[in-house]
């Protein structure tokens, strides 16, 4: 258990980190890079006999972004819901397909050079269901961003 613990830690750090406003020099001096990270925990899918999930969403803004141009991160909270909402289960996608889906309409809808998606889903025993072991999902990663790779968080 102790070390379970340790390896999320170990894990989920570098994604903590990667949150905070990151610095690159270039010519002209430093380049800020704008990035936000965002969890929605515990969304029911329909998907795949009814799944539980979390989605987790770190994206950089174009560069250069003026402060009355970075959007509110419910706006791409809400595109990703109704994004889910929308999937029809009777064609049971794979959870990359989705993932790439989301993940590319909101770098194409919101002033964002770089996104990272990761659709954490919970492990499943339900009765009549495939059983399935531990968290699993998809990440999918356009640009230049570090891909996320965020594990459950281990019982207390």
């Amino acid at each position: 258990m102790r070390l379970h613990r340790l390896a999320w830690i170990i894990l989920v750090t570098p994604v903590v980190a990667a949150g905070l406003p990151a610095l690159a020099q270039s010519a002209d001096g430093p380049a800020i890079k704008r990035e936000f990270l965002f969890e929605v925990p515990g969304y029911k899918t329909q998907n795949q006999g009814g799944q539980t999930m979390n989605m987790y969403f770190h994206y950089r803004y174009n560069s250069g972004i003026a402060e009355a141009d970075i959007p509110n991160y419910e706006d791409l909270r809400s595109h990703a819901l109704k994004f889910m909402d929308a999937v029809d289960p009777t064609k049971n996608p794979y959870w990359e397909t989705l993932n790439q889906e989301l993940c590319t309409q909101l770098k194409d809808g919101f002033p964002i050079e770089a996104i990272t998606c990761q659709l954490l889903v919970y492990p499943d025993n339900r009765p009549g269901l495939p059983y399935e072991p531990g968290y699993h999902g998809s990440i999918h990663t356009i640009g230049d961003i570090e891909p996320l790779a965020i594990l459950s968080r281990p019982p207390p």
